[in-house]
């Protein structure tokens, strides 16, 4: 295999000036015929610069990571193959890294993002990045990180989230612009984006002058298929006269739906469902009403903070917060 010193011998020139050509960003200025020479050479030897050891002598790679609870979510799985479109576009690879809310987890990731340089960091705020200390801990080693969905906005980093209580809002107008009083909700225990969707929630039911009960609101302890088909039935059995419900996510929303089906509940006949993310409402049947997040758009603005800051561009920490927006199909 040719290295360096072969380019610079069959070149006529020294390794630093190949060294130069290859590495364009080194502000080592390279006469044109200089230059042709070395790019000749590395053609003619079918020469391959050893990238890890550039990266590390740069003390960056170029990769990325991309962090998040789950990737069985099928939002962050979309969100991540948006994430990855993006590093391809500027020739950067993606580590994904699922915590799966666990604090050992958490500190592996953590120590070998450190070790292995990553040229930055898109990761959920979730409750055990914030509390792990996974944010300072990145930070303090000067890699650039963005804050991608979730609730949270922490003050000295970018981030770009989603306006929950916004989403509660709309989904729950449009059940009561359909005529329905009593409307469930279905979410997690301990999730602050849940906190906030079920604020928006609560806010329209107030607005409309409907009275707001305990039982309504049922809340499990994932964001799975599974615990969307438990909490409908759950939230059948306690209150039977419920003709609407706003559920988390679409996929907990489409187990909600097998619940109603297998009850012999019909959807929307008997119960109106609006679900939230827009991942997989056009395979269920019936096809789920639900919130559209603006994944795609999410992710372009994450990345282009993210690269900007890569990139040592100096700004102000920015918080970007995306509008959701309602998407009718026939659920509701």
């Amino acid at each position: 295999m040719p290295t360096i010193k072969d380019v610079a011998r069959r070149a006529g020139v020294s390794v630093a000036t190949v060294s130069a050509v290859i590495n364009a960003d080194s502000g080592v200025n390279v006469s044109k015929e200089r230059k042709r020479s070395v790019e000749q050479a590395i053609a003619e030897l079918n020469y391959r610069p050893n990238r890890i050891a550039q990266a590390l002598s740069k003390r960056q790679t170029k990769t990325i990571a991309y962090v998040v609870p789950t990737i069985r979510n099928e939002f962050f799985s979309q969100m991540a193959h948006f994430i990855e479109d993006k590093a391809f576009e500027r020739e950067y690879g993606v580590y994904l890294c699922n915590t799966h809310s666990n604090l050992d987890r958490i500190d592996l990731y953590m120590d070998i993002l450190i070790e292995n340089r990553v040229a930055g960091i898109v990761a959920t705020l979730t409750w055990d990045i914030i509390e792990r200390g996974f944010i300072e801990a990145i930070t303090l080693e000067n890699i650039p990180i963005v804050g991608l969905a979730g609730a949270r906005v922490v003050e000295g980093i970018d981030t770009v989230t989603i306006d929950d209580v916004m989403v509660g809002r709309i989904a729950v107008s449009h059940l009561i612009e359909k005529g329905h009083r009593k409307i469930g909700f279905i979410g997690i225990r301990d999730s602050k984006t849940t906190e906030e969707r079920l604020r928006g929630y609560l806010d329209a039911l107030r607005e409309a002058g409907i009275e707001v009960l305990d039982d309504y609101v049922q809340l499990g302890v994932s964001f799975s298929r599974q615990d969307g088909y438990e909490l409908a039935g759950e939230l059948v059995r306690r209150c039977p006269e419920v003709t609407a419900v706003f559920v988390y996510n679409d996929v907990m929303a489409a187990g909600a739906i097998d619940r109603f089906n297998d009850l012999g509940i019909s959807v929307p006949g008997q119960m109106a469902i609006v679900g939230c993310d827009n991942s997989i409402a056009q395979y269920t049947r019936p096809k789920l009403t639900t919130l559209d997040l603006a994944k795609e758009k999410m992710v372009e603005d994450a990345m282009d903070m993210l690269f900007r800051r890569i990139g040592k561009e100096k700004f102000a920490p920015e918080h970007i917060r995306a509008v959701p927006q309602l998407i009718v199909n026939e659920s509701s």
